[in-house]
């Protein structure tokens, strides 16, 4: 190693720095930007560089994903909590996250849900390096409602769950019962029980909900399995 290689100056520091492991949430934060602001921004193929070289700032501020930094505290805490006592972090998370992520919050300065504030993310940034933070009173509600209402998914039967994946993709009530073997009256009934149980003020609402907790809505499915109604002998469910 030369004598110059020894002393050459680090590289200078990137505006935005990006620890994230999904390469469309990346094209879609860098989308917020223009285009020179793109060109300065820099995005981190190995997010344990970040661990591995704590004295290193990517950038002035590094976002970073929730599983990323879910991973990384998994085999490396101490040199992550000095990551990010010395440098500006802003947590990537989904709304379902939330309550998962709660133990990361302390080590950033900012959070950006990207199912709810990612069109904001520039203002949360700029806020995150004076040492602001906000979460959207908006945001808030939809993470503390949708939280009772996935505990109550486990009261509806594997019939309901399904008709109310099937009011996600706007389905009429004639199309439900289609698709499900169900009578049309049925489906009605049913719809009117799953909106009054979850609170719902309409089926757009409903619709909105069954879209960003779909996985978690199947995965009661699956875990349940078949049921057969007693009041008209149903004995198909789709998956």
């Amino acid at each position: 190693m030369t004598e110059a290689t020894l002393n050459a100056a680090p590289p200078p520091q990137a505006p935005v720095a990006l620890a994230v492991e999904d390469s469309h949430m990346v094209s879609e934060i860098v989308g917020r930007f223009e285009p020179q602001e793109r060109k300065e921004m820099r995005i981190l193929d190995d997010p344990r560089r970040l661990v591995e070289h704590p004295d290193e700032a990517p950038g002035e501020v590094t976002i970073i994903s929730y599983p990323v930094m879910k991973q990384l505290a998994k085999y490396h805490m101490d040199e992550l909590a000095a990551f990010c006592g010395r440098n500006k972090v802003v947590l990537l998370i989904r709304s379902p996250e939330f309550l998962d992520s709660i133990g990361f919050l302390e080590f950033a300065d900012g959070v950006i849900f990207a199912d709810a504030t990612i069109e904001r993310v520039r203002d949360i940034l700029q806020l995150s390096k004076s040492g602001y933070s906000i979460l959207p009173s908006a945001a808030v509600m939809d993470i503390v409602t949708d939280r009772l209402r996935c505990d109550t998914l486990q009261r509806l039967s594997p019939i309901e769950l399904n008709i109310l994946d099937q009011v996600r993709l706007a389905k009429t009530n004639r199309a439900i019962a289609r698709s499900l073997g169900l009578t049309e009256a049925n489906v009605k009934t049913k719809v009117r029980a799953i909106l009054k149980a979850l609170k719902f003020q309409n089926r757009t609402e409903a619709a909105v909900f069954a879209a960003r907790q779909n996985e978690l809505i199947r995965q009661t499915v699956a875990s349940r399995g078949p049921e057969k109604s007693m009041e008209e002998g149903e004995s198909g469910l789709t998956h």
